[in-house]
């Protein structure tokens, strides 16, 4: 069939015209995955946020055979005084980092807390598994990789603390322990256990449920060293044998006549999550507290 070379053209156009549509396409979607290859290049190449005045160390545990990172959150004044400044050791540093550190300082800048240190002991990996191990002190048959609570222990007094002490002007004299939940638990057990290597402790939510209460049983006849300070606390919203634990912890301690002082708190409103948050603000007020 005969074709005029007007419609010749104009097929050819059109023919044209659909290639160089593809062609755009392909071109558009190109220079879209460059723009976001380019964004996430430069997103990543970007600093991370950090807390300001904080210091990490990584120290390897013989005790334990494990790496421990060392998160320390230095006193705004720390570089212009030599004074020695109390200690706060923190459990479950991974998480509990930065919140601690933004209370603390919170509360100092409107000169409401005295200013001491902050360290955080963390895992690099792991961390809940780690965890389990560190901070239960009897191995539970239902739960694997537990009862490492003695190692820890011993890597606190002859490893972590030493480490502290020896490169900060840290107060020997003023120790404190931070735990909330299964770290409530080993704060239980440290203050139980006869060492003495801490004044101060803020147990919250303490899993003292832990292997059927075998904390409370071992050391019904301990008397405490030291002369500790206890706050402790639950969130009244939590599950009833948490309440049950606080109550016990409570009564147990409060027969040792040998406790400095002693606070207990169930926290209205609060639940297992949330209870930790009023637990560091509040214990961190009646520890260090000004007024």
């Amino acid at each position: 069939m005969w074709q005029s070379p007007l419609h010749s053209a104009h097929r050819g156009i059109a023919i044209n015209m659909t290639q160089l549509k593809k062609t755009v396409r392909i071109i558009i979607g190109s220079l879209g995955l460059i723009v976001f290859l380019f964004t996430v290049n430069t997103v990543s190449a970007q600093s991370l946020v950090t807390i300001p005045d904080t210091v990490q160390h990584e120290l390897q545990s013989t005790a334990v055979e494990q790496n421990y990172i060392l998160q320390v959150a230095l006193p705004r004044k720390y570089g212009k005084t030599d004074k020695q400044y109390p200690v706060v050791y923190l459990l479950d540093a991974n998480a509990d980092f930065p919140l601690v550190t933004s209370i603390a300082r919170r509360l100092q800048a409107e000169d409401d807390l005295q200013e001491f240190l902050i360290v955080g002991i963390s895992y690099p990996e792991n961390h809940w598994g780690n965890r389990r191990r560190d901070y239960t002190p009897t191995h539970y048959s239902a739960v694997e990789n537990s009862g490492g609570g003695p190692n820890f222990a011993k890597a606190l007094k002859t490893e972590i603390i030493p480490f502290i002490e020896g490169k900060y002007r840290a107060a020997k004299t003023s120790r404190s322990l931070i735990g909330h939940s299964l770290g409530g638990l080993f704060g239980a057990y440290m203050a139980l256990n006869g060492s003495g290597l801490f004044d101060n402790f803020i147990i919250s939510s303490p899993s003292l449920w832990w292997d059927n209460t075998v904390l409370l049983k071992t050391y019904k006849q301990t008397t405490l060293a030291g002369r500790p300070s206890l706050f402790i606390t639950v969130g009244a919203d939590e599950n009833p044998h948490m309440v049950k634990a606080w109550r016990d912890l409570h009564t147990f301690t409060s027969q040792k006549k040998n406790v400095a002082r002693q606070k207990a708190i169930s926290l209205n409103g609060e639940n297992h999550a949330s209870a930790k948050f009023r637990a560091y603000a509040d214990g961190l007020r009646w520890l260090f507290g000004k007024n």
